[in-house]
């Protein structure tokens, strides 16, 4: 067996069709169809051998007019071999590090039924992708009728599973999280897919209630099944962000952006001439800036269209942002607009007001040429009552309709017109570049010390279920929220110790934040730190949004927050390229530090395994503890707090096997070349547990960085 994440598996994907069965494999997993009932009548993973499907079961559910039909109330009628589809379009930028083909590569093929006596017809969508255990499957309802006929919910995928559980994930276009904790299905997919005793079903948790004039379509939801090869929880994430990358390469689009809080055209020049000088890539006027992306006024229109070609000229792409969702804030315009939910004060996003919204941020990115657009919002999948002009009937169909006009819909017309979609929900199926990497605001009006902290923190937990260009974090040059002097980083002169840390821990977790400013720096010392961390971030991209390893977690000390307990790490690896790994050791302790580290290089391709190791003990989400700062009420009230107390917590303790402590390991002939920022390379050699042993000697409040390379001919050292 091998992993197909750091082995590339080169067995292309077949689909046969023999005696009314339709198989579908790759190499990887093999699933067997019969084309009566549409029944799934094996689901196998091939390199575990690991059998999921306990007895067939009738493959699909669709309820229309209240009455509920599965797949044996049609009659199968043809069979089509048909490409692998774009769903979502896009245009490719320079800052995407992966550069693969879109749509995977891989066969399809649709599966057309007729219903008996509902005026029906049913195309049933697989998709199975070239070298990565992933499968995906639509339907899309066709009515034959001369009526309208109402479709109250499509389940797109039903199976009878008991045993091995644990080594299916389902995905979706049809979620909507910030950051899912543990694989446990009735927790990330709960609004998509859940067991009935035995049987697995895919579909809307409420029901679509979607009216279909004669000869209309409608179609399902899409699943996104992808069958496990690793056993261990990081292993496992580390194989859905490879499928995110290769399903939705547009997350992969790790541009370094610019939060300006100035909407005049003359503070929109200087912060393109700064980011220009910089290496910046990109402005989004930010909440607080100004910005109008509702405006219908065509003189302002004029002037930001202006503002935005001075930057296209200079190579910065240029955005905005707009407030789509609101929660718990006051006052919300219009009571049609509400979503009753009886709970939760904000924005309907399946009303006419809401459509209107939509059209008139389509229409500033039309005129003006923006390339970017930060939604707040648009939707966490919440009910509402509805109202007299809202586009659903009640609670039950409420988040369908939401989540198909604010997200599929709205986000196809951006990404047609090229648009980077910066949005703080799960919707990267849908188009979505980039949600939050996961935090507290309020953490971001503490001290900037305990800043660097809490940020580490949240850059080690964010990217277990995100690859690094697919979360933002957060970085105050001037106050935000509250904090002062203290908690600010200009002016950089004063601060720059802080600033120089800050962009060195960005720059190797791969997690570019939110950097929120009045302009880009304020000093030539700001500039000149902002350029060497820019350029270094450039320079390392690919790995750098590569695949982050967990093995050292940042220890806040309670007693004292600003300071950590031991040396912490941030590691990017990537098997393939010239740089295999880029990792940063920090000692932000009042100590000089010296250790022996044992570095896990298996994600480098270099150690000449076939499987990953174990993972280190204790270095999962769980084992973090952080801060609690308080929560935000409206409007943006920051509740007190008794001195400078905090709540420290950690995360539920996410389902995983035991992990066996590590054997005792021989060293192999198996090296990598370690560079202290990628001068004078050092051979190391790997050792039977894919593993490196250096020493690391830091100075009190400093921090170390190494590149990983493929090691040098002849060379040997250690």
């Amino acid at each position: 067996m091998k992993d197909w994440v750091v082995h590339p598996v080169k067995e292309p994907s077949v689909i046969t069709h023999t005696a009314g069965i339709v198989r579908l494999e790759n190499g990887l997993i093999r699933r067997e169809i019969e084309t009566r009932g549409c029944k799934t009548v094996s689901f196998l993973n091939v390199q575990t051998e690991t059998e999921l499907i306990t007895k067939p079961h009738s493959g699909f559910q669709l309820s229309a007019g209240g009455q509920l039909y599965d797949a044996d109330d049609f009659v199968f009628s043809a069979l089509r071999l048909v490409p692998c589809e774009e769903r979502v379009p896009f245009r490719r930028a320079a800052t995407m590090t992966y550069t693969g083909p879109y749509p995977p590569p891989g066969k399809a093929v649709e599966l057309c039924y007729t219903g008996k006596e509902l005026p029906l017809s049913l195309t049933v969508r697989y998709e199975m992708y070239d070298g990565m255990p992933v499968l995906m499957k639509r339907i899309t309802a066709k009515n034959l009728s001369k009526e309208a006929i109402i479709i109250d919910n499509i389940a797109v995928d039903v199976m009878c599973v008991t045993q091995n559980r644990d080594m299916l994930f389902i995905d979706s276009d049809y979620d909507s999280t910030t950051q899912f904790l543990g694989l446990e299905l009735a927790k990330y997919a709960k609004n998509y897919a859940r067991y009935r005793y035995d049987i697995l079903e895919v579909a809307p948790l409420y029901r679509m209630n979607v009216t279909l004039a004669p000869g209309e379509e409608a179609a399902s939801i899409c699943a996104y099944e992808l069958l496990f090869t690793a056993a261990y929880y990081e292993h496992r994430l580390i194989e859905v962000k490879e499928m995110y990358r290769r399903i939705a390469p547009w997350c992969t689009d790790q541009v370094l952006f610019f939060h300006l809080i100035a909407n005049s055209s003359r503070a929109i020049r200087k912060a393109v001439d700064q980011c220009a000088e910089v290496g910046l890539e990109m402005v989004i006027q930010s909440f607080g800036s100004g910005v109008n992306m509702e405006s219908d006024s065509a003189r302002y229109l004029r002037r930001i269209k202006k503002a935005y070609d001075y930057g296209h000229e200079k190579g910065i792409r240029m955005g905005a942002y707009t407030l789509a969702y609101v929660k718990n804030y006051r006052p919300v315009k219009g009571d049609e607009a509400l979503n009753h939910d009886g709970s939760h004060i904000c924005r309907c996003l399946a009303t006419d007001w809401s459509r209107q919204y939509m059209r008139n941020v389509l229409r500033f990115i039309d005129q003006t040429g923006a390339d970017a657009v930060e939604i707040d919002g648009p939707y966490g999948m919440l009910l509402c009552a509805g109202g007299k002009t809202h586009c659903h009937e009640d609670f039950t169909d409420s988040q369908y309709h939401q989540w198909k006009g604010a997200v599929v819909d709205w986000y196809r017309e951006l990404k047609q017109r090229g648009i980077y979609i910066n949005a703080p929900d799960w919707h990267f199926l849908n188009g979505s570049n980039r949600c939050g990497v996961g935090y507290e605001e309020i953490a971001f009006s503490e001290k900037r010390l305990e800043q660097l902290i809490t940020s580490r923190i949240y850059y080690y937990k964010g990217t277990f279920d995100k690859n690094p260009s697919q979360g933002w974090g957060f970085l105050p040059l001037n106050v935000y929220h509250g904090g002062g002097k203290e908690a600010m980083f200009f002016p950089t002169d004063k601060n720059a110790f802080a600033f120089d840390w800050a962009l060195a821990q960005i720059t190797a977790s791969g997690v570019w934040p939110t950097i929120r400013g009045k302009r880009v720096y304020d000093s030539q010392t700001g500039k000149k730190i902002f350029q060497k961390w820019v350029a270094i971030f450039q320079k390392y991209r690919q790995v750098l949004n590569g695949i982050t390893v967990h093995f050292m977690p940042p220890r806040i000390d309670p007693e004292k927050p600003d300071r950590t307990t031991c040396i912490d790490a941030i590691m990017n690896q990537l098997p393939y390229g010239p740089v295999r790994g880029f990792v940063m050791f920090f000692n932000q302790t009042d100590s000089d530090r010296t250790e022996d580290i044992t570095l896990p290089v298996y994600y480098t391709g270099l150690t000449g395994l076939s499987t990953p190791p174990a993972p280190f003990e204790n270095t999962k989400n769980c084992d973090v503890s952080y801060p609690l700062y308080g929560e935000e009420i409206a409007p943006l009230v920051i509740k007190a707090r008794d001195g400078s107390k905090r709540t420290f917590i950690t995360d539920e303790k996410v389902v995983d096997r035991p992990i066996p402590p590590l054997q005792n390991a021989e060293p192999t002939q198996h090296t990598i070349c370690v560079s202290q920022e990628d001068n004078a390379p050092v051979s190391y050699r790997i050792d039977t547990n894919g593993n490196i042993t250096m020493q690391i000697a830091l100075p009190a409040m400093s921090y170390r960085w190494y590149v990983l390379r493929a090691p040098e001919i002849g060379r040997k050292d250690i």
